[in-house]
């Protein structure tokens, strides 16, 4: 499932005239965050484990990443994520796939103990077929 797009600018990009690893990790985590708040009624969500992150292949200034979601997992407190980052080229309507990686999200209260997902089917699903549509 889309989450999000945006574009690499100049101010994100270092010495080797590539998108900072860890400034992708952070938006990549910012997904994650987003995608467990649409999949459920929960408020808030902390992420508890970041694993499997490969980079693929390097984001320039002025590429345009999209983020897609896939839920692996879903617990009672917690979900995990599968998160796929690609560029896309609007002129030639293509992707290459740039980084890819596992995030665990837990919902917490207030107080930040976990608390039970309020899972919103229709939203859970959606994903799922988004998913499937796009490993044809």
């Amino acid at each position: 499932m889309l989450i999000t797009r945006e574009m690499a600018l100049d101010q994100d990009i270092g010495l080797n005239a590539t998108l900072f690893g860890g400034d992708m990790m952070a938006r990549m985590d910012k997904v994650a965050g987003i995608a467990a708040a649409l999949m459920s009624r929960n408020r808030r969500f902390l992420t508890v484990k970041v694993s499997e992150l490969l980079f693929h292949s390097p984001v320039r200034a002025g590429e345009i990443i999209e983020f897609h979601i896939a839920i692996t997992r879903q617990g009672r407190t917690s979900l995990t994520l599968q998160i796929e980052v690609q560029v896309y080229e609007p002129v030639s309507d293509q992707r290459r796939d740039v980084t890819s990686g596992e995030f665990v999200m837990v919902a917490v209260d207030e107080a930040l103990h976990p608390e039970p997902i309020l899972w919103k089917p229709e939203m859970v699903q959606t994903a799922l077929e988004a998913h499937q549509r796009r490993h044809l």
